[in-house]
């Protein structure tokens, strides 16, 4: 069956086409001959048009007060999900609709987490809380979890817990008896999915063919039983990254005042860290944008507006144009347009005001009928749209 989908084509979807369409051969894996070539593939498709309108839509839902939002520039390479399973032995997690590249957000909050405990918790891991002293017992307030091998021993300081929540720990109690907070709790951070920005990336192709070559195999599977040596043959593994110079955008939602720690933190984690795979070889590290309050929340009108400006100036005012002319529409305000003009909705009508409004088409029209060089037939259509629109608004509008 897989073979036979071959046939159809590569799916502009990256993450169906890596994960469900890879050429494999008998054993479950892409053949060496074969991976250079698929993989090339992979990386020049392209983001689907479509997803600008989703995201715009994802970000303008964040409007609560202690929502902040960032851009991530990633500096490096990014390897997210090296560890799924994949028929190049290397994993690889994309958007499940739109294909598109992504952190999750449980992956940021962890990398945050981590890096609070390690950076800013206590040197003396094996003393309690409340036997630490000086700046070590304010330290102890970023501490985390502490394990007693598969079981949690005590749960994590006050502002890990705040950040990211806490489980129930055998110590509870004695952490009460001594004035701290225990017991589970939830985070009072969210921290959403980075998502792709559209066109962030020249051609909007986010992807990029990457190789590891393992020059000791026998060593590394053997864990470190077979000594190293200098005749094991090389080992190539291609795989799929997100090119550096990728934006994502980042999102936080909560509290003001912890939204401004954690985004500082997250940014401070992913600038001297990094997330993902291969963080010792510099992958996964960005650069973070100022930290931004979500834009006041729009109409309904006003959103889809803004929907319709992803797909640029010429294409809407030629559909607009087109039916004025009562030509059909087909394309992105074939929805909007689909009526007449006269029998066109008023609340569809108004948006198209709007956007006439917005790219100052009137006047356009109006500047084709000035024009000397312009011949009769051009001079027609202008006054003929010129026509239909001020039928439509007698107060005209440019």
């Amino acid at each position: 069956m897989r073979r036979a989908l071959h046939n159809v084509g590569t799916p502009d979807n990256v993450a169906l086409a890596y994960d469900a369409w890879s050429p494999v051969g008998d054993d479950g894996k892409v053949p060496y001959a074969e991976r250079a070539k698929w993989l090339s593939d992979l990386a020049s498709i392209s983001v689907a048009p479509d997803y600008a309108r989703s995201f715009e839509r994802w970000k303008t839902s964040f409007s609560n007060a202690g929502d902040r939002l960032a851009e991530l520039t990633l500096a490096s390479r990014l390897l997210i999900g090296h560890g799924n399973s994949s028929a190049t032995d290397v994993g690889l997690s994309v958007h499940h609709t739109w294909g598109v590249p992504f952190i999750p957000g449980s992956a940021l909050k962890g990398l945050v987490a981590h890096y609070v405990d390690a950076t800013y918790g206590p040197s003396d891991l094996g003393k309690k809380p409340w036997e630490q002293q000086g700046d070590e017992r304010a330290r102890a307030d970023y501490q985390g979890v502490t394990w007693n091998r598969r079981r949690i021993e005590r749960g994590p300081g006050a502002i890990y817990r705040a950040l990211f929540g806490a489980p129930d720990a055998r110590e509870d109690d004695a952490m009460r008896e001594r004035g701290f907070e225990a017991g589970a709790a939830v985070g009072l951070v969210t921290f959403h999915d980075a998502l792709y920005v559209p066109g962030s990336i020249a051609d909007n192709r986010p992807f990029a063919a990457d190789v590891l070559t393992v020059h000791q195999k026998d060593y590394y599977n053997s864990a470190g039983r077979s000594a190293p040596n200098d005749y094991d043959s090389p080992n190539p593994v291609g795989f799929l990254t997100v090119r550096p110079n990728c934006r994502l955008l980042l999102a936080l939602s909560g509290p003001s005042e912890w939204t401004e720690l954690a985004g500082q933190l997250l940014e401070d984690a992913l600038e001297t860290w990094g997330v993902g795979g291969k963080t010792s070889a510099g992958y996964g590290v960005g650069m973070v944008g100022a930290w931004k309050p979500p834009e006041p929340k729009r109409s309904k009108a006003e959103q889809a507006v803004a929907e319709l400006e992803t797909h640029g100036k010429d294409a809407l005012s030629g559909e607009i144009e087109k039916w004025l002319r009562g030509e059909p529409v087909a394309g992105p305000m074939r929805e909007l347009l689909a009526a007449p003009p006269e029998a066109t909705p008023e609340d569809h009508l108004v948006l198209v005001r709007v956007l006439v409004e917005k790219f100052a088409l009137r006047d356009a029209w109006s500047n084709r009928l000035k024009n000397k060089k312009a011949d009769e037939n051009k001079k027609a259509r202008a006054r003929a749209l010129i026509e239909t629109w001020d039928k439509l608004f007698p107060g005209g509008g440019s």
